[in-house]
């Protein structure tokens, strides 16, 4: 396994990558003006295939600190989520939460998940509400169900569950932060047209306060930030 670029090195590649582009083109330029004072000789060719040459050298060259580059941004994205804190809202009921989603349009299905869709913006959402006592596994399974929505015509899905707990914990705040993060890094991988993105909303049963990691409007994104949008309106952030 190749040791990993550091930006630095990157930025050599990268450096040298656009000056064999830049040199291509010059071939070229070059060879129209050789072309016009010596035209018994075809130097256009020549010129078209040190531009291929050197355009392919460059190709490479990006081509080789592709996969660190994207590396490096994805660490980067993800350290600056670090110091944002999970939003924390009051509420007086689950249905009072229920009646949010049906006032932002969303219908509940036979199956116990909340569905609507805007054609205009070819994403599909969805909410689930969960109660448990016990978290480890919980949202993974539930997770794994929201991701079976993309066989149904759904290629990108924004959903939220609402995990009702008896207590919130640090450590499920950690969980769901750390959950988070990773479904907003996913969106700036290419990883095809298929995209997932899951809001957790803890509630806690005892005090009646929710917890969610929303996203600074410096940071935002498309799927995840579409949930966001419909859970300030719910909590009236």
């Amino acid at each position: 396994m190749s040791r990993q670029k550091d930006k630095k090195e990157i930025l050599v590649f990268e450096i040298f990558a656009k000056i064999f582009t830049i040199l291509g083109f010059v071939a070229v330029l070059m060879s129209l003006i050789l072309s016009e004072a010596m035209p018994e000789k075809n130097w256009f060719i020549y010129g078209v295939i040190v531009f291929v040459v050197f355009f392919l050298i460059s190709a490479l060259l990006k081509s080789v600190v592709k996969n660190d580059k994207e590396i490096i941004s994805v660490n980067e994205k993800l350290k600056s989520y670090d110091d944002v804190e999970l939003y924390q809202a009051k509420y007086n009921s689950i249905d009072e939460i229920k009646s949010g989603l049906d006032k932002s349009s969303y219908e509940l299905l036979s199956n116990g998940f909340y569905f609507k869709r805007i054609a205009t913006q070819g994403i599909c959402y969805y909410a689930k509400f969960i109660e448990s006592e016990v978290f480890n596994d919980v949202i993974e399974k539930e997770v794994v169900r929201f991701r079976r929505f993309h066989r149904q015509g759904c290629e990108q899905i924004s959903g939220i569950l609402f995990l009702s707990l008896p207590k919130i914990e640090e450590e499920h705040k950690d969980y769901v932060k750390d959950l988070s993060k990773s479904f907003l890094v996913s969106e700036i991988i290419p990883t095809g047209k298929m995209k997932l993105s899951v809001i957790v909303v803890l509630l806690d049963q005892t005090t009646k306060e929710a917890f969610y990691f929303d996203v600074p409007s410096s940071k935002k994104t498309i799927i995840y930030t579409y949930s966001c949008l419909v859970l300030k309106k719910i909590f009236k952030k």
